[in-house]
């Protein structure tokens, strides 16, 4: 049967949360970084580790080691950190966070790895023009459009905001690999629709989007 929801509503189906506030997630890796300095310890690795060595390993096993990769919602950085590990040295990591940019760079620092993290919001206006900024062979979103999609606010507005900034931020034929809880494979398939389609799906809640046949990566 088919469903009488607009697409606005079917946006809206996960009830916001403080997942989705940025004051949750400054707060919580205020709290890591305490935590890291004082004992060393890594907080919890989101989705857990199976997922991430799921991801690092298909990301080792298909690409060449001088690919240009973002993480886009970094966190602690972790998942950039095994990457690196495994001979990639093109990294970068963004976080909407500033206190997540200061933790992933102390860890990084203590692993010897070298990656570049910085302070970015895919959500603001300040990455409206293409132009202005660096684009990528291949983007990663474990958990950011999930945090996104718990915001009050989030619907289709804030969903096309982000697909239009992801676009851009990918270099043409570029690849998009997406980690979801929040939705099944056919919710995160229609959100992702208007701007990627999808090309493979890994043994685990990941989906790989590569750009839209005729969509150009700028945007």
């Amino acid at each position: 049967m088919e469903s009488d929801k607009s697409d606005e509503e079917s946006d809206n189906d996960v009830p916001s949360s403080i997942f989705g506030t940025k004051n949750f997630w400054d707060q919580q890796y205020i709290t890591e970084l305490e935590n890291f300095k004082d004992h060393g310890d890594i907080e919890e690795i989101w989705f857990g580790k199976r997922i991430m060595d799921t991801i690092v390993k298909w990301v080792a096993d298909k690409f060449e080691k001088n690919m240009s990769i973002l993480d886009l919602g970094c966190g602690n950085g972790v998942l950039l950190i095994q990457l690196a590990q495994k001979g990639f040295h093109n990294l970068v990591g963004v976080d909407y966070s500033e206190s997540a940019v200061v933790l992933a760079r102390a860890i990084a620092d203590s692993r010897q790895a070298k990656i570049y993290y910085k302070t970015m919001d895919v959500l603001s206006d300040d990455l409206a023009d293409p132009h202005d900024h660096m684009k990528y062979d291949l983007l990663l979103d474990k958990g950011t459009f999930d945090a996104i999609s718990l915001m009050e606010d989030f619907g289709s507005a804030i969903r096309e905001r982000y697909l239009k900034t992801t676009c851009s931020l990918l270099k043409e034929n570029g690849l998009f690999l997406i980690t979801t809880c929040n939705w099944t494979s056919e919710e995160i398939v229609h959100h992702m629709a208007t701007h990627y389609s999808r090309t493979e799906v890994l043994p685990t809640p990941s989906l790989q989007f590569g750009v839209v046949s005729g969509e150009n990566a700028a945007g």
